[in-house]
């Protein structure tokens, strides 16, 4: 009976603030005039709400596994987000966007780029980087390539650049209008195709082929930008899902950290874009998981394994190099257990050494490889480059040749990292700030505590459960040292000029990679809590999610 009444009063207290954001989204309506928008937000809340009343259902009266419902929450929530933040309100989710086009005219057999490089896409989806149409042509190189080619120089707006109520506007209202001629006429001219002006991300192009097969599809079906666009969003949602219901089927206990990390509004966000994130995020999350499934639940490292730990070096690591110290989690693995097949025991053979020795060789070889196909150039640059220069702040920028010659220097300008801007890293962990940290639009501040209360209880336990052993711990914590390092050099290279006092363009949502092990480590008994809590808190971010997505749409729709 009391679940019931506690399971009452959340759908009541939604219900409450449903119709105040409500009277905000009308407000927005009446000066714009932007009707279909109030049938939208009635739609998005009756969705979130009867999510909450499911998950509430599921979590609170039933025993049954989490695991069950999270892909279920995970589709809903994340489609919500996914009109929420409509194309390319992510974090540099253009670059992501035009990267999976290029794998997208691959598979199609088409020309993916012109001569210099960059993506050829369709002339009907160049308005998702020129909404206003500002673009200029040039003639002879259009002539040339055989496709529309914007004149160096030109500067397009991207759309939901900033997040406001004509991204709404012109994406969902406009959006089946403006893609629907399949040419652009100049002078004289029609083109199928046209040059976007954004360079694809150099990385491995592994972890945009989910988001490309969702384009191609779309491609495939002719239909317009908006459908273009969710359609490889779709298929990166649906990647991330994946991963992290297989995370949670293998990591032996504490699988509910699984489902709140994946909770985080900053999550939902990049999981619902284009943003390579979401598979790093997910996959990262599938491979801490299975690292400690190997090493507490299966009795063999066997061949099946290796393939599957290599495949994550191999094909997902080497998108970000920061995250390579996570290969150290393996060592958690016992020696006596690998095996090319059958059992083994816990005394150690030769067999094991020698299995174990090939394994190693063969993890850190993919990881090398591709590491030296993707970004050789990058790293060696960042290694012998005695100078640097970032265009952005016109000044000069740190390199690690300045870095040796100056350590005092560069002990302070960490220390001063870690005093200035954690604060900013955890509030745009917990999507304090969302869209490109826009200090606009984001949770509620009394959601963004309620989170954070929620995740301190979560790391406590039963007084029986335990997880981590104190070697474990250890190998856990340097390699998420090394992370977090390595983070910070990356950027204080790459971004941060030289005049700064702290390291720039580092966010949060680079450290959400990591958050499951550090709450591995965290979690103990020293508080007990009821195991029906921790479906509780799950809940509990269910509906902070989902308030706060009736809170950021009312705000976009008021942002005139």
């Amino acid at each position: 009976m009391k679940k019931i009444i506690y399971l009452w009063c959340y759908i009541i207290g939604f219900i409450i603030i449903a119709y105040i954001q409500g009277l905000y989204v009308n407000l927005g309506v009446l000066n714009t005039k932007d009707f279909f928008l109030n049938k939208s937000y009635f739609i998005l809340a009756t969705f979130v709400l009867g999510i909450i009343i499911i998950s509430g259902i599921y979590l609170s009266m039933t025993g049954f596994s989490i695991i069950k419902i999270y892909p279920i929450v995970m589709i809903i929530l994340g489609c919500a987000y996914m009109y929420v933040f409509p194309a390319m309100s992510a974090y540099d989710e253009i670059a992501h966007f035009i990267s999976a086009y290029k794998i997208s005219n691959n598979l199609l057999g088409e020309q993916a780029t012109v001569k210099d490089g960059h993506v050829i896409i369709r002339a009907r989806d160049l308005w998702l980087e020129d909404v206003n149409g500002d673009y200029t042509f040039d003639e002879i190189k259009s002539v040339e390539e055989g496709v529309l080619i914007p004149e160096e120089g030109s500067y397009g707006k991207i759309i939901s650049s900033k997040l406001e109520e004509t991204s709404y506007k012109v994406f969902y209202g406009e959006g089946n209008i403006r893609s629907s001629n399949n040419y652009i006429s100049f002078n004289g001219k029609d083109y199928e195709k046209a040059q976007s002006l954004h360079s694809p991300v150099n990385t491995i192009p592994t972890v945009y082929l989910v988001p490309a097969i969702g384009i191609t599809l779309a491609r495939t079906l002719n239909l317009g930008s908006t459908g273009l666009v969710l359609f490889g969003r779709m298929a990166n949602l649906i990647l991330f899902i994946v991963f992290c219901t297989l995370g949670m089927y293998f990591l032996p206990k504490c699988k509910e950290f699984i489902f709140l990390i994946s909770l985080l509004p900053t999550t939902l966000e990049l999981a619902a874009s284009y943003s390579y994130d979401a598979i790093m995020i997910s996959s990262l999350i599938f491979f801490v998981a299975y690292v400690f499934y190997l090493a507490h639940k299966k009795s063999t490292f066997d061949i099946k394994d290796l393939i599957i730990v290599s495949l994550i070096s191999g094909l997902i690591l080497p998108c970000k190099i920061v995250y390579f110290p996570l290969l150290l989690l393996l060592f958690a693995i016992p020696i006596y257990k690998f095996k090319f097949k059958g059992k083994s025991n816990t005394k150690i053979e030769k067999e094991n050494i020698i299995f174990f020795l090939i394994s190693a060789v063969v993890v850190l070889l993919s990881w090398v490889f591709a590491m030296y196909l993707v970004n050789r150039t990058a790293v060696v640059g960042y290694s012998t480059s005695n100078t640097a220069s970032l265009e952005w702040a016109g000044e000069e920028s740190y390199t690690i040749s300045y870095l040796l010659q100056n350590k005092f220097k560069a002990i302070k300008i960490f220390y001063n990292t870690m005093i200035l801007q954690l604060e900013y890293y955890h509030q745009t962990m917990f999507g304090l700030y969302l869209g490109h940290a826009d200090i606009v639009v984001g949770i509620p501040y009394i959601g963004f505590l309620m989170l954070n209360i929620a995740m301190v209880f979560a790391i406590f336990g039963n007084g029986k459960e335990t997880m981590l052993t104190k070697k474990e711990k250890i190998l856990s914590a340097v390699s998420i040292a090394f992370v977090v390092f390595l983070v910070l050099l990356s950027m204080l290279i790459a971004w941060t000029p030289i005049s700064s006092e702290f390291i720039e363009g580092v966010n949060g949502r680079y450290f959400i990679p990591i958050l499951l092990p550090i709450l591995l480590i965290l979690k103990n008994n020293h508080i007990i809590i009821r195991e029906g809590t921790k479906r509780n808190i799950i809940f509990l971010f269910i509906f902070i999610s989902g308030i706060s997505l009736l809170k950021i749409f009312s705000t976009v729709c008021i942002r005139l």
